[in-house]
């Protein structure tokens, strides 16, 4: 009998069995034992230690919500991948280039930011707008967390394959900074950049992999060759050394200083760190990228 919707449960009131996956919960009248309804993914879970638990009152439905922990030995990295995390892509600057990975999460944003606005203009009140708009965002949600997985495994395997640490902007507080028209105030702070960065963060974390912060100030206006300060080169996106002549993309240069500063935090001078530009054509230069 449920007196509340949520009952917590510490690890004395409950036992579960990963075997057969069924679990025994202490109550006033003894112990009763049921069976868990669960997926394939719960069986990575096996091998861990168990926490606390929850049991969660919902509908006409019961659902417990364990927490899992298993200790990680965070390994010595011998490289750095830079991640730049941008409205629309990521850009990854690795020891031998540069990826791009789209995410295209400012349109998907704007797409249903519409959306809920055209239903507030028609419906005004009462349960059918409120269950319009729930549904819109959670379908926005979903669509959103999906791609921030599948770009973090991208990330975390590149960092395996090279033994490499994972550099991130350090973006604390950056919201405050935001001031400027209200459209683009109200799209930036829909951006949600810190979620991506955790779901790397603990993806990294439970594979081994040291994360690595970084300060974010200048990295997409300084060049990483020679230190000076690019300038725009004719096109928002694409700027320009005058010093040294370097050419590239904004988030590349972005993701390359933030792997050179992760690089310098941690003190590896490797020797495969992209630190001069492979293509050299009569003084200009370009740095290409891979973009999917």
């Amino acid at each position: 009998m449920f007196k509340r919707d949520v009952v917590m449960l510490d690890d004395h009131l409950f036992s579960i069995n990963l075997d057969d996956w069924t679990v025994s919960i202490a109550t006033p009248s003894g112990r009763i034992k049921f069976k868990l309804l669960h997926g394939e993914y719960h069986e990575r879970f096996k091998d861990w230690k168990v926490g606390q638990a929850w049991l969660i009152k919902k509908d006409d439905n019961i659902f417990l919500n364990v927490v899992f922990r298993k200790e990680v030995e965070i390994g010595m990295p011998i490289d750095v991948i830079g991640v730049d995390v941008n409205e629309n892509n990521v850009t990854i600057a690795k020891s031998n280039g540069f990826e791009r990975r789209v995410t295209r999460e400012k349109n998907i944003r704007i797409t249903y930011f519409l959306k809920r606005r055209r239903i507030q203009s028609k419906i005004k009140t009462g349960k059918t707008r409120r269950k319009l708009l729930s549904k819109y965002g959670r379908r926005e949600t979903k669509r959103i967390l999906d791609i921030y997985h599948k770009i973090t495994n991208f990330v975390v395997e590149e960092a395996l394959k090279t033994s490499s640490a994972i550099a991130l902007e350090n973006l604390k507080n950056i919201r405050k900074k935001i001031k400027f028209s209200r459209n683009m105030n109200g799209r930036l702070h829909r951006w949600s950049f810190r979620k991506l960065q955790f779901i790397i963060e603990y993806k990294a974390k439970m594979n081994g992999i040291p994360i690595i912060y970084v300060d974010a100030r200048g990295t997409s206006r300084t060049c990483p060759i020679c230190g000076a300060k690019l300038s725009p080169n004719g096109q928002y996106r694409t700027m320009k050394c005058k010093r040294c002549g370097l050419e590239a993309d904004r988030d590349v240069i972005g993701a390359w200083n933030i792997r050179l500063r992760g690089l310098e935090k941690i003190d590896v001078r490797s020797p495969r760190s992209p630190r001069k530009p492979p293509n050299e054509t009569r003084g200009r230069k370009v740095y290409y990228y891979k973009s999917y």
